[in-house]
């Protein structure tokens, strides 16, 4: 079991390094392949020993070799969430999982996929208040078939869309995208397949809270104003993650705390 808690964290941590580069170059897919890892900003092309995940943001210090401008934090934040991400699924999906093998390793790899899709969405809406249409369409395809494979039924997969999508819906249409856009609604959707009901509900709950909290603490350190726009997508993000491995034993938490067991 420790053996394969390794893999799967080294696993990640590669996985990781390979979605940084996918974050960055998403708006121009072919120079995944045609261009090989330089620094963004002085376009030097990188040796071995400074594409180790983690290892080799602590071994430049965070700089870059040969300009000696700083390294985005997003690199090593990127590699350990993955890595976390990863470990998470393998053993929800595959270990905890009760279906036949094929089915176990079929979800695992569409979570694999689901997150390159999210941490694209993450950082494209945090950096510039988009969600790529690309990334959430193949989201909303690959959150069903996820779903499915993990044994949901179209019910609860239906349902769970209609929640993820029609909360955000009644706010962004009515206020004509004033206060979300348009992304938000298909990347709620998405989510909502992805955890199917009841707990596309517990994901929303929890990404409203997360945000809430994050703009009045935001606020009241000053570091934005009241009115200042920003973007939600990655609180939905975070919650619905949050939902698909502890919503469970959140939703028995609030309801027995409600009397209602």
């Amino acid at each position: 079991l420790m053996e394969w808690a390794l893999i799967t964290v080294v696993f990640g941590l590669i996985y990781g390094s390979f979605l940084n580069v996918l974050i960055l170059r998403f708006d121009d897919l072919a120079s995944l392949i045609t261009k090989p890892s330089h620094c963004p900003t002085c376009q030097a092309r990188l040796k071995w020993y400074e594409l180790v995940p983690i290892f080799s943001f602590l071994l430049l210090r965070a700089r870059c070799r040969s300009c000696l401008k700083p390294i985005s934090w997003q690199y090593p934040v990127v590699e350990l969430f993955s890595a976390v991400l990863v470990t998470l699924g393998y053993q929800h999906f595959i270990l905890l999982a009760d279906q036949p093998i094929w089915r176990e390793v079929a979800a695992l790899v569409a979570f694999l996929l689901i997150i390159a899709c999210l941490m694209v969405i993450f950082f494209h809406d945090l950096y510039e208040m988009a969600i790529p249409d690309l990334a959430v369409n193949w989201l909303i395809a690959l959150a069903a078939i996820f779903f499915l494979l993990r044994g949901g039924s179209p019910t609860d997969l239906t349902f769970g869309a209609i929640v993820g999508f029609l909360p955000i819906a009644l706010i962004v249409y009515p206020s004509r995208g004033r206060w979300m856009g348009e992304g938000d609604v298909k990347l709620s959707a998405a989510l909502g397949l992805m955890l199917g009901w009841p707990l596309a509900a517990v994901g929303l709950v929890a990404a409203f809270m997360i945000g809430g909290l994050f703009g009045l603490i935001a606020i009241t350190a000053q570091l934005v104003k009241p009115r200042s726009a920003v973007p939600f997508g990655p609180f939905l993000i975070v919650g619905g993650l949050i939902a698909l491995f502890f919503g469970s034993q959140l939703l028995d938490w609030y309801l027995l705390s409600i009397g209602y067991y």
